[in-house]
């Protein structure tokens, strides 16, 4: 079973959350699975969706696996921040990781990305979300906040079935 997005975040309640979750069919067969499964775990799934992933001390980031730190950061632009892995694990039918954003992230909350191997072959890619704004702009942005929040996660999505696909 996957980890809730929602029961991990480790800090006081975020009165102001908002869930998401995106899910999409990414490829097919074991072997698909397998290479999504690795692209999560090795960041390069955020990677082909333009969010770049660091070692908050600068170097490259490890793979992802519980107390692991990374830096996140959306393109050139000064949104993201610092998450630590709170929950990491792969099977032969689903690989996971779960973060929680620190303080100095834009967002406050959890996010939960996930590959899934269904009983007819389907490998599914799964992003799920619940947090808040934490920065000023995007507390401001309200809605259109959430909006970018879900083209993102649409866009790992999109990132995993072009990785599922190559050898």
């Amino acid at each position: 079973m996957l980890p809730d997005p929602r029961a991990a975040w480790p800090g006081p309640a975020l009165d102001r959350a908002h869930p998401l979750h995106v899910s999409g069919v990414v490829g097919r067969g074991p072997e698909a699975f397998a290479r999504a499964a690795d692209a999560l775990a090795t960041w390069r799934m955020h990677d082909g969706a333009g969010v770049r992933v660091s070692d908050p001390s600068g170097g490259a980031p490890v793979r992802a696996a519980v107390g692991v730190r990374v830096r996140v950061r959306l393109g050139p632009l000064p949104l993201g921040g610092t998450c630590l892995v709170v929950d990491a694990g792969r099977d032969d039918r689903a690989a996971w990781v779960l973060y929680a954003t620190e303080p100095d992230h834009a967002e406050e909350g959890t996010e939960r990305f996930a590959v899934l191997l269904d009983d007819d072959g389907d490998v599914r890619g799964d992003v799920a979300a619940w947090s808040q704004p934490r920065a000023w702009a995007l507390r401001v942005a309200g809605p259109a906040g959430r909006i970018g929040q879900r083209v993102i996660a649409r866009r790992y999505v999109s990132a995993l079935a072009g990785l599922s696909r190559r050898p």
